[in-house]
């Protein structure tokens, strides 16, 4: 084993922001496991290999303690992704069912006329911004609707959600105290739901979650309900906003990519794969070494944390070459965008479905408009995800 390579990367710095891709690959080049002072100090995991290894290994590196460094304002035992086996597989059994591509398939008419809706409404006003008016928007809506919860509540858990996980690696006393507010206020909503569900069932997500025996034939616990409807919603609103924003703007920026799709729209989940590979909506997930043990040419200790940084993987040019270019043909059976291993993304059915309709409707209803790149703002932040937050639009002639 050789002494590691030191460095001072945080993935929730503006600078990384900046050049997160020339950024990775330096790392890569240098050193694909290297160990970080940021944070109280990681392994940063930077090359295709070593991180499917590290996720595949849940005996080595352990989920139980929370899924990002710094923890997650949101808590730390996100159900099922922040669970280990064999529990893990208790609690994503019940959700599977609800996310499985026989349901979301079941769900897609429902959806698509949420879509339509929404997509419409842009039309009819000729001006809009792509993020808080569409991507923002039925991602939300689909999850509470899957949930059972009012659609109407999606603005206010957006906005907290959003200042939490923007704030996530703030060290100022003020800042730390309003995420926990904003944590016990959101859990203090999904108690209140799942009382009134085991007061009123319904034929609903929650009602499942809060009524129906689960683990050694008890229901699960107010903790435990909280700790799993937290991280469907922080899941299901944020990662394909930013999915779908990514694939708008890069078809703005390579108009021969949007005549292909709007000509064969068979392409679309091709391109909405390869831009969630480029633009990984989840951009690393962390994991505690359980063991004294290794990964590639350095020693870890028990208690280390390591981060495994998924967009590092799916621009690694020995698994993608030419990994920043589109490639609607290209082998994408090695892309970590949905995870890796027992952890893989359980609502990818969902996600894929979500943005083909977004984009099908985008090329139906709203033919010709035009994206204000020169106005179009991406986040300064992609420690949980790349994203823009201003995507401006309109329709010429409106």
């Amino acid at each position: 084993m050789s002494d590691p390579i030191v460095t001072d990367f945080s993935h929730h710095s503006a600078e990384f922001a900046l050049r997160p891709f020339e950024t990775l690959a330096d790392m890569r080049a240098e050193a694909p496991v290297a160990w970080s002072t940021a944070h109280d100090g990681f392994w940063v995991v930077t090359d295709h290999q070593h991180i499917i290894d590290g996720l595949a290994d849940y005996g080595r590196f352990s989920s139980s303690f929370g899924p990002a460094i710094p923890a997650n304002p949101f808590g730390t035992r996100h159900i099922p992704v922040g669970v280990d086996p064999p529990l893990h597989s208790t609690y994503r059994r019940v959700l599977n069912t609800w996310f499985s591509k026989a349901e979301v398939t079941r769900r897609e008419p429902e959806i698509a006329t949420l879509v339509t809706e929404i997509v419409t409404g842009l039309a009819k006003s000729g001006s809009w911004d792509f993020v808080s008016d569409l991507a923002d928007v039925s991602p939300g809506a689909v999850t509470l609707g899957i949930l059972g919860w009012d659609r109407s509540r999606r603005e206010e858990l957006l906005e907290v959600m959003a200042r939490g996980l923007r704030n996530q690696a703030s060290t100022d006393p003020s800042i730390i105290e309003q995420n926990a507010a904003g944590n016990r206020w959101i859990r203090e909503q999904i108690i209140l739901e799942a009382e009134d569900r085991r007061a009123h069932p319904r034929a609903d997500l929650m009602t499942v979650l809060a009524t129906e025996p689960i683990v050694d034939g008890e229901p699960m616990s107010d903790e435990e309900v909280s700790d799993t409807v937290v991280f469907l919603l922080l899941a299901g609103f944020h990662t394909t906003s930013g999915a779908l924003t990514a694939l708008l703007v890069q078809m703005a920026l390579e108009p021969a990519l949007h005549e292909r799709l709007d000509a064969d729209r068979d392409l679309i989940p091709a391109a909405i794969d390869e831009v969630i590979r480029i633009y990984t909506p989840v951009t690393a997930v962390a994991r505690r070494v359980t063991e004294d043990t290794h990964l590639g040419e350095v020693s870890m200790r028990t208690g280390d944390w390591a981060l495994f940084v998924n967009m590092a993987a799916n621009h690694d040019p020995a698994a993608f070459p030419d990994p920043e270019r589109i490639d609607l043909d290209r082998d994408r059976s090695k892309s970590v965008a949905f995870g890796w291993g027992v952890h893989r993304c359980m609502g990818l059915h969902l996600a894929r479905l979500v943005l083909r309709l977004e984009v099908e409707a985008v090329l139906d209803l709203l033919p010709g408009h035009r994206i204000d790149l020169d106005r179009t703002v991406r986040s300064d932040h992609v420690g949980v995800g790349f994203f823009y937050q201003v995507v401006p639009a309109v329709l010429p002639g409106r």
